[in-house]
Formats: structure tokens, C-alpha cells, sequence
């Protein structure tokens, strides 16, 4: 099936991520159609897709819980594959409420997968989390079949998810994988898909600046270069870029896969660049506890995304950061 008859449904499609992938599927000739709740994804962002490919977008406004909603959107639109990146997405708040991120990260995946099976859909990408590694005990980057030890019902619900998807694509035919996401920065349209997060860093320090008030880092004493937290960094268009790669694999792919840079940077870095991207400078820098369940390193091997899918990202953290303004 040639890509201008393909047909995506993309679950979240009108959040932040789920966005970027949408544009990086119409931007190569496929035909997509949005599933989302619209409690977190905004349909600003599909209006200004609709407008930058003059594309009819179709938005269903519905839950992922919702079993029958789904299946008559996959039957009426003909739906060919899957990409499923809707989610509760906050550590934080997943600490509070950790039934309903296990109803909608992992019973709300299972009941999405028997209705794919139902009706012969073989494409299935699942967006995944670096928060499967939890708190790594070593300093070395994280690698697909290293130990995975969540420690919060976020990362939890999505490592069980991907149990589901694994088992999915063991059936002769199918196809896809989870791919697991480090930290999203950068964005393709600012401000038309930006982040709206108020869990993700850059988007906080941004806030705190615009606010004229000083960014924050928790934790100063940590066994890094210059104490302070390291992640990996990749950018959206990188990640929706990922996406398009996987959904075009014609062979098998391991059942995770790691989409990061391979490169670390601390907290104090990340503050820096943003201070310097928005030429402020002078700023005070309030210096707190760490907090708990933090990783003093948490960053991707990608040599998988290289060898199984030729996948490299391509933005530079400073690039990341230079496109929110």
C-alpha cells in the first residue's frame, strides 16, 4: 500500500508530541486521522496543521477508555495503523492517583490492542518512556535490555503496556514497536504546537523567566560534573521523525527501542542555554534540595535506533531550545 492511501490514526494526536508526528506524517503523503480526548491536547494545534498542509484533518473527540468510539473510528476511516501516544504523562501526579494512570496507560492499551487484532490491523507504534529505567543505578546510558525497575505508576503503567505490545507483535503479520522517548524539547511551530507542559523543564524554566522570576534546580550535590541532574534531550521533530520511520518498516523491530541523542546534559546547562537564548543575563539561580526518586543520570543508548531502524537525531539541544522562540 503506497503511503498516500495509508491511513494513521494517532491517538493524542492533538497533544504536544502526538502533534509533531501528525505533521511529519502528512509533510510524507499519509493520511491521518486524530483520536483525542482533548482534556490535554489542544485543537488549536490540528486547526494550524489543517492549515499548513490544506488538509481536512478529521478530529474525533473522544476517550481512549472508549471502546466503541474507537473501533467505529477505525472502521469508517478505514484505518491501516496505529500510533498510540496518548497517555497521563505527569510522575508527579501519578503518585496520586496511580489507578487512573493504570486505567488509561495500560487497561486503556490492552483494550485498544484486542480491538486492533479485531479488526486486522497489523501497524501498532506505542510511545513509550524512559521512565521504564527508573533510577538507574549506574552512570551509563540506558540500553533496551538492561534492567528496567520504574518507580513511579507512570513509568510502571507504560513498561506493563509495552508487555501487551510485545505480545501483540508476535502474532505473524503484525508490526511495530514502543519506542521509548527521553526528555521532548523543541517544537516545529512556535508558538502553534509548543509545549503546554507544566512537568517538562525547559517549558518551566521559560515560565519562571517570562514571569521575572528566578529558574530553580533541585539538587546541586549529585555524583555528576557539575551536581546537578543529567538527561537526555531530543527533540520533537526528532521523535515525531521516529515515528514515521517505524510505521514504515516492512520487517521486524525489537520490541523497544530508545529514541534519545546519546548525550547527557545537566540541569545548570539546560538553564544557561535558555538564559542565553533569551539573552538574559544576571539572573539568580535558586539552588534547592534534591528531590526524591530523581536520577542523577538518566540517558539513551541509541545504537539500537541506529542499527534496526537507521534512526540518528538529527537538532542539537541548543537548536531544541533556539526553535521555542
Amino acid at each position: 500500500m503506497s503511503d498516500s492511501q495509508q491511513t494513521w490514526l494517532i491517538t493524542g494526536g492533538a497533544g504536544y508530541i502526538g502533534s509533531h508526528i501528525v505533521d511529519e506524517f502528512l509533510e510524507h503523503g499519509k493520511k491521518v486521522v486524530v483520536y483525542d480526548s482533548l482534556v490535554k491536547g489542544l485543537e488549536s494545534r490540528i486547526e494550524y496543521l489543517r492549515l499548513k498542509h490544506t488538509s481536512d484533518i478529521p478530529l474525533v473527540v473522544a476517550d481512549i477508555r472508549d471502546g466503541p468510539s474507537f473501533e467505529k473510528t477505525i472502521k469508517e476511516y478505514k484505518v491501516y495503523g496505529i500510533i498510540h501516544t496518548a497517555a497521563l504523562k505527569a510522575v508527579g501526579e501519578s503518585m496520586q492517583k496511580p489507578d487512573e494512570y493504570f486505567e488509561v496507560n495500560l487497561k486503556a492499551t490492552i483494550d485498544l490492542l484486542r480491538i486492533v487484532s479485531k479488526n486486522s490491523i497489523r501497524k501498532f507504534i506505542f510511545s513509550s518512556t524512559a521512565a521504564v529505567y527508573g533510577k538507574p543505578a549506574s552512570g551509563d546510558p540506558c540500553i533496551e535490555s538492561g534492567p528496567k525497575a520504574p518507580i513511579s505508576p507512570y513509568g510502571n503503567s507504560k513498561l506493563q503496556a509495552e508487555a501487551y505490545v510485545e505480545n501483540f507483535l508476535k502474532t505473524p503479520g503484525n508490526l511495530g514497536t514502543s519506542l521509548r522517548f527521553f526528555n521532548v524539547v523543541g517544537t516545529a511551530a512556535s508558538p502553534e504546537l509548543l509545549d503546554n507542559s507544566t512537568e517538562n523543564l525547559v517549558p518551566i524554566v521559560i515560565n519562571k523567566i517570562l514571569a521575572s522570576q528566578p529558574p530553580e534546580i533541585f539538587g546541586t550535590t549529585y555524583a555528576t560534573p557539575d551536581g546537578t541532574c543529567v538527561r537526555d534531550y531530543v527533540d520533537v521533530r526528532d521523535v515525531a521523525r521516529a515515528h514515521l520511520v517505524a510505521a514504515n518498516a516492512r520487517a521486524m523491530l525489537p520490541p523497544a527501542i530508545n529514541i534519545g541523542t546519546g548525550k547527557g546534559a545537566s540541569v545548570r546547562d539546560v538553564i544557561q542555554l535558555v538564559l542565553s537564548s533569551r539573552k538574559v543575563s544576571n539572573t539568580q539561580i535558586v539552588e534547592l534540595e534534591c528531590r526524591e526518586g530523581d536520577p542523577a543520570f538518566l540517558c539513551a543508548n541509541v545504537d539500537l535506533a541506529h542499527s534496526t531502524l537507521g534512526f540518528k537525531s538529527r537538532f542539537t539541544l541548543e537548536e531544541s531550545i533556539r526553535s521555542l522562540f
